[in-house]
């Protein structure tokens, strides 16, 4: 019976091969990557956190295990092996794995009767997909997202900038290069202003020392507008 760890790898190196576009990446996130991302989360706030594409589960278990108690994770993936592992390895009554699209994600949080996410994560690559499927996601994610909530995304590149520019009205950046493969950074809010470390004051790599996190520079499309309806 092989390990958790090695049954991650197998099973996420098999579903690249497969689908290379939907991944991004032959091995899962570093724990450079996972500790940078969730360095920007207050956990005693944290209440709802929706994560879109959780794959073999490596941010999610890091999620649960720094969660509150009374907190829930709504975990979504089109992945339907991915679904099924996540099911069969993680047991937590807290996390709710549903096989879907985040372009549903509005649906989800009714499901479990709710309403906004505290903080919705991403790591799902939006440059690789339809306009159309990128648009939606983004808009539900604005509409979902409470109003002093983030949405937290990690990619491998700057692409998708200009796109989170249009829905979010605030864009930090930030970089992991010791990810592999190097890891762009950009926290979302609905409200332009600072973005913070986590509720103890803990950097990136748990020092204590605060994230140095840029503004993105404006582009053409910087100006944010309010998000059209998507149904």
């Amino acid at each position: 019976m092989p390990t958790q760890r090695t049954a991650q790898f197998l099973l996420f190196g098999r579903n690249f091969i497969k689908h290379p576009k939907m991944l991004g990446s032959l091995i899962p996130s570093s724990r450079f990557l996972v500790n940078h991302v969730l360095a920007e989360v207050d956990w005693a706030r944290a209440r709802v956190f929706l994560e879109y594409g959780p794959g073999v589960g490596t941010f999610t278990t890091e999620i649960l295990r720094r969660m509150r108690p009374d907190a829930l994770l709504i975990a979504m993936e089109t992945n339907a092996d991915f679904v099924r592992f996540l099911r069969r390895r993680v047991r937590d009554h807290r996390l709710h794995v549903i096989h879907g699209s985040a372009a549903d994600a509005d649906a989800a949080l009714r499901q479990l009767a709710l309403t906004h996410a505290d903080y919705v994560l991403s790591g799902i690559p939006y440059t690789t997909m339809p306009p159309e499927l990128r648009d939606v996601i983004l808009r539900k994610t604005h509409s979902v997202l409470d109003p002093n909530g983030a949405f937290l995304v990690y990619q491998f590149t700057r692409s998708v900038l200009p796109y989170l520019q249009q829905v979010f009205a605030s864009v930090y950046q930030d970089f992991e290069p010791l990810n592999v493969m190097p890891a762009r950074l950009f926290y979302c809010r609905h409200h332009v202003g600072s973005a913070t470390a986590d509720s103890n004051g803990a950097g990136a790599n748990g020092s204590g020392r605060r994230k140095s996190l840029q503004p993105a520079a404006p582009g053409p499309t910087a100006n944010a507008r309010s998000p059209r309806s998507s149904g």
